[in-house]
């Protein structure tokens, strides 16, 4: 009797015992040290309060009430980084404050002739919160991190630092099984998260806000990282909000979930492949809203690597210049690269669905200089340079508004410029020589194109058919509408393109259109030569690469 009294005690305490074994230890960083007085420089009390919970096998490291000024920090393996309710993590406004040895950044090797990106590798290694080779790594909380990293304040790079460091927020390489949770994250000088050759990333409820921030300010950029999940979070950046670049042919972008979340920004609420060199596959998108954006969503292969597998789905757009954009070209970003011009990649199996889209100004550079001109053109468009095709691209369910108001003369335009570019940053980053020659889809050496139960509409009269496009192999158009409060030509202008069919397609502009049209003789002469003439640039400048390559060959073997 007794043994079984004592037995059914011991099962009614289990529980209890298991529950009190599971709490994780807490360290609170003010009992090793750490002022919340917002001048006080904590970074010495808040890394022992890191190390011991590392040491102890593991735990949360507390960040109270309060404003605690530190330097760069390294996170370890077991360790939850906790900022809680009215804590403020703020970065050290000093660069000499940023110690903490950071992994090499394997970026560009400044081959454009803008030399936009030579001294990258050490201007941006530094970051106020780090973490390498760690696992189970935990930033949590309803508190604040926050860079310091404002135009307004002008604090990075200091003044006096030969090197002009600016770091990022938040810095991931080659970790495990890391979580995001429920923090602000405001004004990083450069990246507000960057997560390099990481698996099993979780990102929820993060709040970013860094349209002021003095470089970048991108909210997640994942380069090289594997099964990564971002989910609800609201996004307010300068540059692109979800960023997705690979730079090494072996660290490709796969698995990503992207859902529920709200993005604003001044260039693409989400890039694929931007200054890159490996591959995107597998990745989903979905419930989620664009609002004042250059570009909604821009998948681009520039450096020979592939895009596969892409799915976007359930997603608002409102005052997006570009909502769709699909871009496969030629410029050397990687110094993993083996030439100065890299083949033209590949990107296939894109599906586009239930997105409704109102395009509009929304996120461009507004200066006196003019050069944001070229990123108020309303379009979406899947186009590749010669001698390559986009392949397997769908649009379903989709309803894009545009502003319209083009012109005969744009209309006109078939022989708009190839992706040819290979020097020079800004030119490939602004893709076409002028207007498109339709007001809401242009195609080029793409096949097998599907567009199903689509609608295009513009606000005012426009000229321009609403697809246009020339070397199209496969094209179906089933139940696709364009409207207009004027007449236009028609639904698509295309040249040379085969095996093109609609069904159920039409025009609504107060009288009747046919759905295809065909070039005039003027047209396609003007895009005849434009061949000959793109053909012979493009010999020139391969010639040029050669050379270069030459050249860096026999430099190598020098040294």
């Amino acid at each position: 009797m007794k043994y079984t009294f004592t037995l059914l005690i011991a099962l009614l305490l289990a529980p209890l015992i298991s529950l009190h074994a599971a709490e994780p230890k807490v360290f609170d960083i003010m009992a090793h040290g750490a002022k919340g007085d917002g001048t006080t420089l904590n970074t010495q009390m808040i890394q022992q309060a890191v190390d011991a919970c590392h040491d102890a096998g593991g735990g949360v490291v507390s960040v109270p009430k309060g404003v605690f000024i530190t330097g760069s920090l390294r996170l370890k393996s077991g360790v939850v980084l906790r900022v809680e309710k009215d804590a403020i993590l703020r970065g050290s406004p000093k660069i000499a404050d940023y110690t903490v040895e950071t992994a090499e950044l394997h970026w560009f090797d400044a081959q454009d002739s803008l030399n936009m990106f030579k001294s990258i590798n050490t201007q941006h290694r530094p970051a106020l919160i780090y973490a390498e080779d760690a696992e189970q790594v935990r930033l949590e909380g309803s508190g604040v991190i926050d860079g310091q990293g404002g135009v307004a304040s002008k604090i990075f790079p200091n003044k006096g630092d030969p090197q002009r460091r600016i770091p990022m927020l938040i810095r991931f390489e080659r970790c495990r099984d890391v979580r995001l949770t429920g923090l602000t994250l405001i004004d990083p000088a450069m990246f507000t998260t960057f997560f390099a050759r990481c698996t099993d990333i979780q990102i929820e409820r993060i709040t970013v806000r860094s349209r002021d921030s003095a470089a970048y300010g991108n909210a997640f950029v994942l380069a090289g990282s594997r099964r990564v999940s971002i989910k609800d979070c609201d996004a307010d950046c300068k540059d692109d909000c979800i960023a997705l670049q690979t730079f090494h042919p072996d660290w490709p972008n796969e698995d990503i979930e992207i859902s529920g979340c709200r993005l604003t920004t001044r260039w693409c609420a989400i890039r694929i492949g931007c200054e890159s060199f490996g591959a995107t596959r597998r990745l989903t998108m979905r419930d989620c809203t664009f609002t004042d954006c250059q570009g909604g969503i821009k998948i681009e292969s520039s450096g020979g690597q592939t895009h596969e597998d892409l799915s976007f789905s359930n997603i608002e757009m409102t005052k997006v210049c570009q909502p769709i954009m699909v871009l496969a070209s030629r410029f050397a970003f990687s110094k993993h690269h083996q030439t100065r011009r890299p083949p033209i990649g590949h990107i296939r199996n894109v599906r586009f669905e239930h997105i409704k889209a109102v395009v509009g100004d929304g996120g461009i550079l507004r200066s006196k200089s003019g050069w944001e001109a070229p990123y108020k053109r309303y379009c979406s468009a899947v186009v590749s340079g010669p001698g390559s095709r986009i392949e397997d691209i769908s649009f379903y369910d989709i309803d894009i508004t545009f502003p319209g108001g083009g012109t005969a003369e744009q209309a006109a335009r078939l022989d708009v410029g190839e992706l040819l570019e290979a020097f020079e940053y800004l030119k490939w980053a602004v893709p076409f020589d002028g207007e498109l020659p339709g007001s809401a889809l242009y195609l080029r050496h793409v096949k097998g194109v599907r567009l199903e139960n689509v609608r295009f509409a513009v606000e005012k009269p426009d000229a321009r058919a609403f697809i246009a496009g020339d070397d199209v192999q496969g094209l179906t158009l089933q139940g696709v509408v364009g409207s207009a409060p004027a007449p236009v030509p028609g639904l698509a202008k295309l040249a040379d393109a085969k095996n093109v069919t609609d069904k159920d397609c039409r025009v609504e502009c107060g009288t009747s259109v046919p759905v295809l049209i065909a070039p005039t003789t003027e047209e396609l002469r003007r895009l005849s030569e434009l061949r000959t003439r793109s053909a012979a640039l493009d010999r020139e400048i391969q010639q040029k690469a050669d050379q270069f390559d030459a050249e860096a060959r026999k430099d190598s073997k020098t040294k």
